[in-house]
């Protein structure tokens, strides 16, 4: 007998209103004609004057450097000398190039995990789907630090290796190379796989694999003719937004990197604008970019609208024990895949975290573990050379978490509700802009406040509202995909009955709607807090030595070659993370 389902919104949409296709289809129709109104105007021109001032202004007027001459006459130059230089050439294909071997890594890596996760229950399945989520959300440096403490040529990994083959050189010498590249997006966006992957196939009706099989399927061609297309929407979705994110890479590429021969559009940027104090041709490369970007996110909202269609209709069934599985040869790959995970995304984490329990115990360079970093983070001491009061960093950074998921639910949710409930032309390009931060340099968007606000009478850098606006800039569009998965669940026909029984469209939203997209709120709400407490790129462009967070003071410690303090810093903020990500599954909610 299969077990009794959660009670959820979805569930008693499933349980009272059984409706087919047909009418579902038509609920749809009804649904979509509802078009804007003067109403749906002012509520969506709040977020939209935000956006204007903290994000569109900001922008241009960093774009705009780059199609003005010295005198201020408009011009195409500083675009064209970027296109015909062949360097510049080269770093555009690079980008792409290395966006696409880590899309296509990221995807091959995440595909037997969302199978496992999809099919499988087993004990620990919240406890993995979270740890394997954190990375997401990891600030940059926290990468570049775990890589080199686990992958470095004098890392956990190769000291192993030598140890045990004695050998005098260390065999895997990774840092600093296009392998350093991709295993690092790796680890950053394969759990992006994983959950979009999963939740769309976990929704594929078992029973039709169970009638390929009766038929003689088997295998490659069952997976290939019956399973591919199913989850292929899915797939799509989770490769588009991978690639933006490999795409738009820049700390991992600055310093994994190792030099101009793997210099991305980003990383070019950054040189063009703070090393060779070049704006012009610095902003010229950026409007490339954000052409670029434009055109990207286009097609993954298009493929995300794909996978919304895809999961309308939920298949409740009992899945397997994971335990079956390991009686099977298909148990050993199984096993093989969970070590090789553990290597490329759990190993780097444990390494940072088990150095944070390492101090010198000597002159000559001996160590010993200890408590002593973690001491002085709790009982308020600075972190040595240098001035960083550890307790006021992580006051800081959960200041400025919730301050931005006090600031970027609303802005999300207006704009799910406006992109998914109202149907008007130029609907796809509004949504488009609306996720625009996400293929957005933050590095730029920093660069964009400093130099729209720099005539103010108050300087904008260094304000704590300079840093919460940012960070909602930034987070915002991660509530946007929340809670419109949970919009487009929703049966139409439940608005339908509510307004024929005299509900206006703002009392059918707040009675019959919100109650039902809480789950898409929350999960956009820890999105948000986790995306803010692990932001470094805007915040070091803003902050001042009072509003230092836990990745700028992460950074700062590493630096000063303090890498043992960085590391405790790190260990808290990933733990963190993980606390929020199972909160998550704890709690039953999907974040796609």
């Amino acid at each position: 007998m299969s077990p009794i389902p959660r009670t959820s919104p979805d569930n008693i949409i499933s349980n009272k209103f059984t409706i087919n296709r047909k009418n579902n289809f038509n609920n749809s129709r009804w649904l979509n004609r509802r078009v804007v109104n003067l109403g749906d105007v002012v509520v969506f021109a709040l977020p939209l004057l935000f956006l204007s001032i903290f994000f569109f202004y900001p922008m241009l007027s960093i774009l705009a450097e780059g199609l003005t001459r010295e005198d201020g006459g408009f011009t195409f130059g500083h675009i064209y000398n970027i296109l015909s230089d062949p360097f510049t050439l080269r770093v555009i294909l690079f980008t792409v190039e290395q966006a696409l071997l880590s899309t296509l890594t990221s995807i091959a890596l995440g595909l037997p995990g969302a199978y496992l996760l999809a099919r499988y229950d087993f004990r620990g399945k919240s406890i993995i789907k979270a740890i394997t989520t954190v990375p997401f959300v990891l600030p940059s440096i926290i990468v570049v630090l775990g890589f080199v403490i686990f992958f470095g040529n004098n890392g956990v990994l190769n000291r192993a290796l030598m140890g045990v083959f004695n050998l005098d050189e260390p065999p895997l010498k990774i840092l600093y190379s296009l392998k350093a590249i991709i295993l690092a997006h790796t680890f950053y966006n394969f759990p992006i796989c994983i959950r979009l992957v999963s939740a769309v196939w976990s929704r594929v009706n078992p029973n039709l694999e169970k009638a390929a099989m009766s038929l003689g399927a088997k295998g490659g061609r069952l997976f290939m003719r019956i399973l591919l297309p199913q989850i292929m929407p899915g797939i799509l979705a989770a490769a588009a937004l991978i690639f933006i994110f490999s795409f738009t890479s820049f700390a991992v590429i600055l310093v994994l990197g190792g030099g101009p021969k793997f210099s991305t559009i980003e990383v070019t940027i950054y040189r063009l604008t703070k090393v060779s104090l070049d704006l012009k041709a610095g902003s010229a490369l950026a409007i490339v970019e954000s052409v670029l970007s434009i055109c990207f996110m286009y097609i993954y909202i298009k493929l995300q609208q794909k996978v919304s269609f895809a999961s309308e209709i939920k298949h409740q069934y009992e899945m397997k024990k994971l335990s079956s599985l390991f009686g099977t040869p298909g148990g050993i790959l199984a096993l093989l895949y969970l070590i090789a995970t553990f290597l490329i995304i759990i190993a780097p984490m444990l390494a940072a975290a088990g150095r944070s329990f390492v101090g010198r115990s000597d002159w000559t360079g001996g160590s010993s573990l200890t408590l002593e970093w973690y001491k002085r983070i709790f009982t308020g001491a600075r972190a040595g050379s240098i001035s960083i009061a550890y307790l006021a960093v992580i006051k800081n950074s959960l200041f400025f978490g919730f301050t931005t998921v006090l600031f970027s639910l609303p802005l999300g949710t207006i704009i799910a509700y406006i992109t998914t409930r109202k149907n008007f032309k130029g609907r796809v390009v509004l949504e488009t802009a609306a996720m625009l931060p996400i293929g957005i340099s933050s590095i730029i968007l920093g660069l964009g406040y400093i130099k729209a606000y720099q005539t103010l009478p108050i300087d904008i850098t260094g304000r704590w509202y300079a840093i919460a606006f940012a960070h909602t800039v930034i987070a915002y569009p991660f509530v946007i995909r929340s809670v419109s998965a949970v919009f487009r669940k929703i049966d139409p026909g439940l608005i339908k009955a509510a307004v024929s029984l005299g509900a206006t469209p703002w009392k059918a939203f707040w009675r019959v709607e919100l109650p039902m997209i809480k789950s898409g709120i929350i999960a956009g709400a820890t999105f948000a807090f986790a995306i803010s407490i692990g932001e470094i790129n805007a915040t070091l462009m803003l902050y001042n030595p009072n509003l230092t967070t836990l990745p700028v003071a992460i950074y700062r410690l590493i630096s000063s070659y303090n890498f043992f303090g960085a590391c405790a810093l790190s260990t808290i903020l990933m733990l963190i993370c993980f606390l929020i990500f199972l909160l998550i599954d704890k709690l039953g909610f999907e974040v796609t």
